[in-house]
């Protein structure tokens, strides 16, 4: 699926086939910048052919001009979203199309799947179209699996669902709440656990991201766009929100929960139940609601 963008401005002459977050933009594709996260914009030095969506007043250096399409708007989330849900019409219509499989094994699977040898998966386990698995997976009963790449001697157990449609709202011109169109993947490591019942949204815009050996135990949402670092591990009953970064080696309590768009720091340890609504820096312990520093007497 390719949109040119001549149609929105002569001036420019390129192609479109995808979406991107303006926090790690990508060439040939659509995503949009709000004044609150203005500093942004500077990730698009050095790229071009980027479609970008920019509420008004947000200023741009002239170097970012060439090459890149700004619209800018009012709103643009609401002027992203009806581009991306446009484009994403084509997508699900092509979709439909497409046909699932029981295999021998019971499980169902979809067309232009990848899978590694040594690879065990149980009867009702859905794998979706196009998603690749590496060696020596080991994909346990009920679990469902779309929107992804995964590397070698992944474990998932039961029930779990990875590659969802991410919640991403935007509000229509008659006030309504709409929903964004998921675009992007989960992009999976290798020696990776994904524990029961645990939801990993795809990206929205991007990739949501589980590094090699990061460990999650059951009950578990990541959200859209998240990044966790290798070695991570979260204990059960963890809400991680969008777009939160953890950082290598980071600790997760029991039922801890994680804003939107905090960054978790490196050799980090979150106490059991805390609510983390800031920044948390590497080698620190927060507990509490809202979560703090934790300081020994």
């Amino acid at each position: 699926m390719e949109y040119s963008v001549n149609t929105i401005d002569a001036n420019y002459d390129f192609t479109v086939n995808g979406v991107s977050y303006i926090g790690s933009p990508k060439p040939h594709t659509a995503m949009y910048v709000a004044k609150k996260v203005e500093r942004l914009i500077q990730n698009l030095e050095g790229l071009q052919n980027c479609l970008v969506f920019a509420e008004e007043g947000i200023e741009v250096p002239e170097t970012l001009h060439v090459g890149n399409c700004f619209v800018f708007c009012k709103s643009p989330q609401l002027s992203y979203a009806e581009f991306v849900n446009h484009f994403a019409e084509e997508k699900n219509n092509a979709e439909a199309k497409r046909s699932y499989r029981l295999t021998a094994e019971g499980y169902y699977l979809g067309e232009n799947v990848q899978i590694g040898s040594g690879a065990y998966i149980e009867p009702g386990c859905l794998i979706g179209h196009d998603v690749i698995i590496g060696r020596n997976a080991r994909i346990l009963a009920g679990s469902v699996i779309k929107n992804a790449v995964i590397g070698d001697d992944f474990f998932c157990n039961e029930r779990a669902v990875i590659g969802s449609t991410s919640f991403t709202m935007y509000v229509d011109e008659e006030g309504n709440k709409q929903r964004i169109a998921t675009l992007g993947k989960v992009i999976i490591g290798n020696h990776v656990e994904v524990g029961s019942c645990n939801n990993v949204a795809a990206g929205g815009c991007g990739d949501t991201i589980l590094e090699d050996y990061v460990k999650l135990d059951g009950l578990i949402h990541i959200g859209h766009e998240a990044h966790l670092h290798k070695n991570a591990e979260l204990t059960a009953g963890i809400t991680v929100a969008g777009f939160v970064d953890i950082g290598e080696r980071a600790y997760v309590g029991v039922n801890a929960t994680l804003r939107n768009r905090v960054s978790i720091g490196a050799d980090s340890f979150i106490g059991m139940g805390a609510v983390v609504t800031k920044n948390v820096e590497s080698g620190v312990t927060v507990v509490g609601n809202p979560a703090r520093k934790f300081e020994t007497k």
